[in-house]
């Protein structure tokens, strides 16, 4: 495969510096064209696919974007677009969560089709006062919850779709530049064996593409695509 310049990083800089992390840069990470290259590069299940066909068929509907805002009752209301899925989560007493980009898609698997829940956020700082990784959780958890009600009813939890949140950093601190880094669910074996399906543990990743300087270390090789 070639290897181009740094696609992500490019595409952004082309983007108004002032309209970074703003509306600007949220309609830009929701165009499916981006999108099928960060899930390529981000999400194993679309390892072996162009990012073409992640765009073209994988991706359903149209990402929303955090500028659409919903009520609290609206949250799961029917969207055929989009499956019901909105870019907001809310309670009565957590209140409004506001999603960049949140999108549903399928992926190809042993056993056909499969359900993915995706979200992309722009981030300035990897170091925002808080630790970024544990709010990126917290957003895998919310989808995951947001599920009960639109995905399965009851005690379905088989129908639990996995999540993913990716935040894409573009000023990190110089020891987090250039790095692509993903944080899932794995078993540890403690006593003996134990062998369960990794589709019934392996329900939700972090994953963190903080970008760098031009001529830095990793540059070139972070993100990049040259398939159609």
């Amino acid at each position: 495969m070639q290897q181009e310049e740094n696609y992500l990083a490019q595409t952004i800089s082309q983007a108004d510096v002032d309209a970074r992390y703003d509306e600007g840069v949220k309609r830009l990470l929701a165009n499916k064209s981006i999108l099928a290259v960060i899930m390529k590069e981000c999400v194993p299940e679309y390892r072996d696919c162009t990012t073409k066909d992640i765009a073209e068929k994988y991706i359903e509907g149209e990402p929303q974007i955090g500028a659409v805002g919903v009520n609290i009752d609206e949250t799961n209301r029917v969207n055929p677009a989009i499956h019901g899925i909105n870019t907001e989560d809310a309670t009565l007493t957590e209140g409004t969560i506001r999603y960049d980009v949140r999108f549903y898609a399928t992926a190809p698997s042993e056993d056909g089709l499969i359900g993915l829940i995706l979200n992309v956020e722009a981030q300035n700082r990897y170091n925002a006062g808080y630790p970024l990784l544990k709010r990126a959780i917290y957003y895998c958890s919310r989808m995951i919850s947001a599920q009960h009600g639109p995905i399965f009813k009851k005690s379905e939890y088989g129908k639990i779709r996995k999540v993913y949140s990716i935040w894409v950093c573009t000023k990190p601190s110089d020891e987090f530049q250039n790095t692509l880094t993903r944080y899932s669910i794995r078993p540890e074996q403690l006593i003996g064996n134990a062998a369960e399906k990794s589709e019934n543990y392996d329900l939700m990743s972090v994953v963190t593409i903080c970008l760098g300087k031009p001529d830095t270390e990793n540059y070139t090789c972070l993100l990049y695509t040259s398939d159609a």
